[in-house]
């Protein structure tokens, strides 16, 4: 667990972010738009050079959430605050110092460049953006260590290459290292390894644990790979249907997971644990539509568990004595 006595760095606050459907008959014309409810009522905190795991089902939100978090998006309702002070305050009056506070690593790298450009261009333009650096001469120099730290030799080749020249280990690690040179104090990294193969995902696993831990910097890890999130984070998040259903230390969930949706997740994980002998829960059906999920838990449908109360009223967060928080009606706070 953090450090009571410190503060979070970043403090997300009833975090919700709905859309409007697309759409519809001409019988709705005139009423008021159903909404999507894409993230619904988040609630966290982050300290400083943590690495907190998000882990859920494709849909349960959490790629929003990222994008909530470093607004990209707008938070439909609820704020996020950085170092006590609101990010929608923050934005309003300095967006640029807003930016250089919050960085993103995304899923493809070959999408996180522009293809005519040369990596020492792609590198040194937020330099210059954010006025770091005197001269183009010293950025250049700085993006050199940071190549050369980050492993990539020699770097002056690198900084003179096109994307299209590299592979995708490669610019990932490009990637992050372009993210880390503006010294953020929170990065949202978005299943930074799903697209890569399998020899480089430990590659860039460690780079950014070496990054987290030396510059102190906030991560938050989006993945479905649960063996992942296990061995980088510290704490971790289940997410479903824009919800987070259970939250603690990583490894007193995936070794005792208390929400039957998180139990299912990490049973079915064979990667977790290959020679214990488990039996993989199904989860059968589909999600509710996240339009109208309740007015019970949004799992009960497709809950190994379900009862009556299930149904009709969504469980509330509950503090168990791990300090773990679940919302299940089944957990209660003195297991």
């Amino acid at each position: 667990m953090p450090d009571a006595v410190k503060a979070p760095v970043i403090k997300a606050v009833g975090v919700k972010r709905y859309y409007k459907q697309r759409g519809g008959s001409l019988l709705s014309f005139g009423r008021k738009p159903r909404m999507i409810q894409a993230v619904d009522g988040v609630d966290f905190e982050l300290y400083e050079g943590e690495i907190f795991g998000v882990i859920g089902e494709s849909g349960c939100g959490k790629s929003t959430l990222g994008r909530l978090l470093i607004r990209l998006e707008e938070p439909s309702e609820g704020d996020i605050y950085f170092r006590g002070e609101s990010s929608k305050a923050l934005m309003k009056k300095d967006p640029k110092k807003f930016h250089r506070m919050v960085q993103a690593v995304f899923q493809n790298p070959f999408d996180t460049f522009t293809p005519n450009d040369t990596i020492g261009e792609i590198m040194m333009r937020p330099l210059r953006l954010h006025g770091i650096g005197k001269s183009d001469e010293e950025r250049r120099a700085m993006c050199e260590k940071a190549l050369e730290d980050g492993g990539l030799k020699p770097a002056a080749d690198f900084l003179g290459r096109f994307p299209h020249e590299l592979s995708g280990g490669q610019l990932q690690r490009i990637s992050i290292l372009r993210s880390m040179l503006l010294e953020p104090l929170f990065l949202v990294a978005d299943e930074p390894v799903s697209m890569l193969d399998v020899s480089v995902r430990a590659e860039i696993i460690h780079m950014l644990q070496d990054l987290c831990a030396s510059r102190r910097t906030a991560i938050m890890l989006i993945s479905h790979d649960i063996a992942v999130v296990r061995y980088v984070s510290q704490r971790v998040a289940v997410m479903y249907l824009g919800r987070i259903v259970e939250m603690g230390d990583t490894d007193t969930i995936i070794q005792n997971p208390m929400h039957p949706y998180t139990q299912a997740l990490i049973s079915n994980c064979s990667s977790i644990d290959p020679d214990e002998d488990k039996q993989a829960i199904e989860i059968q059906g589909e999600p509710p539509s996240p339009i109208n999920p309740g007015p019970g838990c949004y799992f009960a449908n497709r809950c190994f568990k379900a009862c009556e109360k299930c149904f009709k009223s969504y469980p509330p967060m509950r503090t168990m004595k791990d300090g773990r928080v679940v919302s299940c009606h089944f957990a209660t706070g003195d297991e």
